[in-house]
């Protein structure tokens, strides 16, 4: 009788780690198929350019793309007056139609940190809504989505995606 009881012990033992490695594996399966959480990254696509005002480089300047649905993507011009698009800090900008914004503050570099972060973007895209601008070297026009006159339609072949935007009074 002894030797029953003890294989039925060994039996429940192997029936609990079944159950137990069973449990883990379909943990790790749940966890591969839903991700991590947070909502899913937009697709983006390459985006790049230059901005001249009176036809002169642009340098240090804050270039936002604009989509009617979701938040901006900004880049900042170097000393040629180009720039490269970024959105939650990956290079490039959704598809589709944007309304475009060309922003320069008194101060070089003062428009935008050089690695900004989402929540930068949209308090700065906030306030640009707003009409809260600070006083540029720009006129304020080209600052606002709704008065810059400019735009950009982003598409799926980012080498068709390089925009040239010259800036007059």
């Amino acid at each position: 009788m002894a030797g029953g009881v003890g294989d039925e012990m060994l039996a429940g033992v192997r029936r609990v780690r079944q159950t137990v490695v069973l449990a883990v594996v379909m943990t790790i399966a749940a966890v591969g198929l839903t991700g991590c959480g947070g909502p899913a990254m937009p697709k983006v696509y390459p985006a790049t350019g230059t901005v001249t005002w009176k036809g002169e480089p642009l340098a240090d300047a804050t270039v936002s793309f604009v989509p009617s649905v979701g938040a901006p993507s900004d880049g900042k011009t170097d000393a040629q007056g180009k720039f490269a698009i970024m959105t939650n800090g990956m290079p490039g900008a959704r598809a589709g139609a944007c309304k475009v914004t060309v922003s320069k503050f008194a101060g070089a570099g003062a428009s935008m940190p050089a690695a900004p972060k989402p929540e930068d973007m949209m308090k700065m895209y906030e306030k640009k809504k707003k009409g809260e601008v600070e006083k540029g070297e720009i006129p304020a026009k080209f600052g606002r989505p709704d008065t810059s006159g400019l735009s950009a339609e982003v598409t799926t072949d980012g080498a068709k995606n390089v925009f040239t935007f010259d800036l007059k009074d």
